[in-house]
């Protein structure tokens, strides 16, 4: 696989210098800014690009035989089958046991009496007179003693 590479880039290059100009081509050192000439930059005739072109093609078709190979085709041998003999699978059927319920004890509590001290607002109470009319009294907060049943 790498000599592939390398041969196809080699073809790339060879075909890539048979396109450069005469006096440009790989070499170092300065370069005429302005070149005036009144003929084709692929020379008289175009022999700078026939090389070129021919070199291309021919490269192309060395690079493209060495990439395609024919396909190499391997025949199996033929495969001889025995007879296949089964054992019977034996399946254990799972033990099922019902669930025992054991009942727990009721307890059942008594229900439980406390007294508690309790906060009651105050609150005008309406007093009725001797003589029948009708005295709102102011009667002030206080605690009052009361029994609650607790669970």
């Amino acid at each position: 696989m790498k000599f592939k590479v390398l041969l196809l880039i080699a073809v790339a290059a060879l075909a890539g210098g048979a396109f450069a100009h005469p006096g440009y081509g790989w070499r170092p050192g300065p370069r005429p800014m302005h070149m005036h000439h009144h003929h084709s930059a692929w020379g008289r005739g175009g022999r700078h690009f026939w090389p070129g072109f021919v070199g291309g093609v021919v490269g192309g078709a060395i690079v493209g035989a060495a990439l395609s190979q024919p396909a190499v085709v391997v025949s199996q041998p033929a495969v001889v089958t025995t007879p296949v003999v089964t054992t019977p699978v034996v399946v254990q059927q799972p033990v099922v046991q019902q669930p025992v319920v054991v009942q727990q004890p009721v307890v059942v509590q008594q229900p439980v009496t406390q007294v508690q001290n309790v906060w009651v607002e105050g609150r005008y109470i309406d007093q009725v007179q001797a003589n029948g009319t009708v005295v709102r009294v102011w009667s002030p907060g206080h605690y009052e003693q009361r029994s609650v049943t607790v669970q």
